[in-house]
């Protein structure tokens, strides 16, 4: 007698059924997560290119100034000679924040000490889900917060 083996066609079935249901059912999950992790990652790298330059600054002993500008969002770092555009974070990520605001001023400058000008710029998606604001206190300190609804910021 010859040893058959294989799978069945209804075991084939079966298990093309069930990854049908799990890809129905992670699939909307997946998308509504989606911008949200970009917003997140967005508001992460302003938060560490404001830190590189903030040590830019302290390494060449000059200023270093970080831009932000609208239409297209997007922001500068002057001593690296780096632009990032928010657009390329995809989910429509702009600098906006809960009651409309932008940016607080329109560039950062950090010194040769590690200090500068204070001042938050606001970020949020298309489809307005959450909302995070990054920028430096005048001691040099830089915050990462995101909004935890009516006037709290986390």
């Amino acid at each position: 007698m010859q040893k058959r083996s294989g799978f069945t066609l209804i075991e084939l079935t079966v298990v093309i059924a069930l990854l049908a249901i799990l890809t129905a059912v992670c699939v909307p999950n997946f998308l509504s997560w989606l911008p949200k992790y970009r917003l997140k990652r967005a508001a992460r790298d302003l938060y560490s290119n404001l830190h590189l330059a903030k040590m830019s600054a302290i390494r060449a002993n000059k200023d270093c100034m970080v831009k932000y500008y609208k239409n297209p969002d997007r922001y500068t770092v002057d001593l690296l000679n780096k632009t990032i555009r928010l657009s390329d974070y995809k989910s429509g990520i702009t600098f906006n924040g809960p009651d409309n605001q932008t940016f607080a001023v329109a560039a950062i400058t950090f010194n040769s000490r590690g200090t500068g000008n204070s001042g938050y710029a606001y970020l949020t998606n298309s489809g307005k889900t959450a909302y995070y604001r990054v920028g430096p206190l005048t001691s040099g300190a830089i915050k990462l917060q995101r909004w935890g609804g009516g006037t709290s910021w986390k």
